[in-house]
């Protein structure tokens, strides 16, 4: 079967600096670090409800394509985070029911600081701020729920060029932090796939990569400059969460005002500026 087209949804790199987000105010920067922190929600809590990768990857790029056509001082990441992954699993067949869905989604938001047992004002909060933003994201997304994965193209490429099993879950583990990024929106799955492996090549010791050199990347015709760009942008991206992580140590006033602001959930917090339960809620979306 063709890999299925999906230059609907292409933009550049520079297209990222005129995001709805950045004409309100958020640096480059800012959003790529609550797209990631979103991310980081969708994939914790997908691991937590047992749900397939390939669910947590859809919901990721779900958020990915929103966030480039609405605002994040408009709609809090955590919300949309929480949106994407419930429509994710009835997009993907894997469905979760929400008495177990937000439960989850709250614990992982709040870094464990909050629980929503069903029935509480928080979990009523929640439900309302998800089915509600159901409808924006599927305007959003024109509907277009159909999403091909890097997933599928790596299991491919570990066939074609013989990748260790030690490898093949190094370069595993780099698509997914791949997800955070939005990579997805700027290139094809299969060389964000490329790229995942090529990283994971780099950084493997010489009995893991089994011999493999960069020669294969020309064998399976990958795009040697995209390939480079993508690995390029993973790079600079740890870089740049180590050194937050390393100033925040530095700075024990700025952790603990980091540690507060993640403390309170968007939905568990009103009259937080960028929370959707700061606005008049949109049209319910199906349940």
């Amino acid at each position: 079967m063709p890999e299925r087209e999906w230059t609907d949804w292409q933009f550049t790199r520079e297209d990222l600096m005129r995001t709805p987000s950045v004409a309100h105010g958020w640096t480059v920067e800012r959003e790529e670090l609550d797209r990631a922190k979103a991310c980081a929600l969708i994939q914790s809590a997908a691991r937590k409800l047992q749900l397939p990768q390939i669910t947590a990857a859809s919901a990721c790029v779900f958020l990915h394509r929103f966030f480039m056509r609405h605002s994040l001082k408009e709609y809090h990441h955590y919300n949309i985070a929480a949106t994407c992954l419930f429509f994710a699993c009835k997009a993907e067949e894997s469905l979760r029911k929400l008495d177990a869905f937000i439960p989850v989604i709250v614990y992982y938001a709040s870094k464990g600081g909050r629980r929503a047992p069903p029935g509480t004002g928080e979990y009523e909060k929640w439900r309302a701020v998800i089915l509600g933003t159901e409808a924006v994201l599927l305007q959003a997304l024109c509907f277009d729920v159909v999403v091909d994965h890097p997933h599928v193209k790596l299991l491919a490429l570990f066939e074609a060029v013989g990748a260790t099993r030690q490898l093949s879950q190094m370069a595993w583990s780099f698509v997914s932090d791949c997800m955070r990024l939005a990579l997805c929106v700027v290139f094809p799955p299969r060389s964000i796939a490329c790229a995942s492996l090529a990283l994971a090549t780099k950084v493997a010791a010489p009995d893991v990569r089994a011999g493999l050199d960069d020669a294969w990347l020309d064998r399976v015709a990958a795009d040697r400059a995209e390939v480079a760009e993508i690995v390029q942008w993973l790079l600079e991206f740890y870089a740049r969460e180590a050194q937050s992580r390393l100033g925040q140590a530095a700075d024990p006033a700025a952790a603990a005002a980091a540690g507060a602001e993640t403390a309170h959930t968007p939905a568990s917090s009103p009259g937080h500026a960028a929370s959707p339960m700061h606005h008049p809620p949109p049209p319910a979306g199906p349940k």
